[in-house]
């Protein structure tokens, strides 16, 4: 898809249209119009559509994209936590999505600890969903050596006490609340 700056050079060019015109139009400073088509401007969104939207044209909507627990793993030893909470949070909400947040397997380079994360907190939001864990987490062994975040002696001791059972059968150790942005 074109950027920005084309979008809106062609939308004007299209309609015939002056870098004032279309600024009138959409309200904005007529400067502003020049930034972004000389590529020095990256606008919102939300600033491309209005500008798009004066000039009698619409971008698609953009397509809704559900995350994963496979999309999680960065690669190599690493989590994109973020990533992971945002599937918990789906999962929070629509239970009945589960099976789709955390049915696709992780990459094949995923480190033997990090997929044994995800596949820890895979069993633990399917547990929650009251559905059967996918296959790829049922075969993935706990790992040799515990693992937890970093953190004092009291920190690991309190993890570990508040570590939900599906989770500690993996010999990971993470708090719910951890994955869970709205809970306590």
């Amino acid at each position: 898809m074109p950027g920005p700056a084309e979008l809106i050079r062609s939308a004007r060019d299209r309609r015939g249209l002056s870098q004032r015109a279309l600024a009138e139009r959409a309200g904005v400073e007529q400067s502003t119009i020049a930034r972004i088509e000389l590529g020095e401007a990256d606008p919102a969104y939300s600033t491309v559509v209005r500008i798009l939207d004066a000039a009698g044209f619409r971008l698609p909507e953009p397509e809704p994209s559900i995350p994963t627990i496979a999309e999680a793993a960065v690669g190599g030893d690493e989590i994109d936590w973020t990533m992971l909470r945002s599937v918990a949070d789906l999962a929070d909400r629509d239970p009945s999505s589960v099976q789709l947040l955390i049915g696709a397997e992780p990459p094949g380079e995923t480190h033997r600890t990090a997929r044994t994360i995800l596949a820890a907190v895979a069993a633990h939001l399917a547990e929650q969903a009251e559905v059967r864990a996918p296959a790829w987490v049922r075969h993935t062994p706990p790992l040799d050596e515990p693992w937890h975040p970093d953190g004092t002696p009291r920190m690991v001791q309190r993890t570990k006490a508040e570590t939900p059972p599906t989770v500690a059968r993996f010999n990971v150790w993470l708090r719910a609340s951890a994955l869970h942005r709205g809970r306590p």
